[in-house]
């Protein structure tokens, strides 16, 4: 829970000033090394593949809420949004 937290505030950090291939990037590189640690630690099963979705879920909703956060601030500061 306490690493799902993490990726939920690397997440947001994320969306807040990068855009989306950074997240894409990061993503892919999670889900990677939660299979890699769970094919070569306890094995490779059905509550280990949906552990690394929940990684993968908490990550992408903080970028989500970075993402809407960052275009909220910076349309109260009357700059235009360098997001797509």
């Amino acid at each position: 829970m306490l690493l799902a937290a993490v990726l939920f505030g690397v997440g947001l950090l994320i969306g807040w000033s990068y855009t989306m291939l950074v997240m894409v990037a990061t993503s892919a590189l999670i889900l990677v090394a939660a299979l890699v640690l769970f094919a070569f630690g306890p094995g490779l099963d059905l509550i280990h593949l949906l552990i690394a979705l929940g990684y993968l879920t908490a990550h992408q909703s903080g970028y989500l809420f970075g993402a809407y956060c960052g275009v909220q601030y910076q349309e109260k500061r009357g700059r235009q949004s360098p997001s797509p």
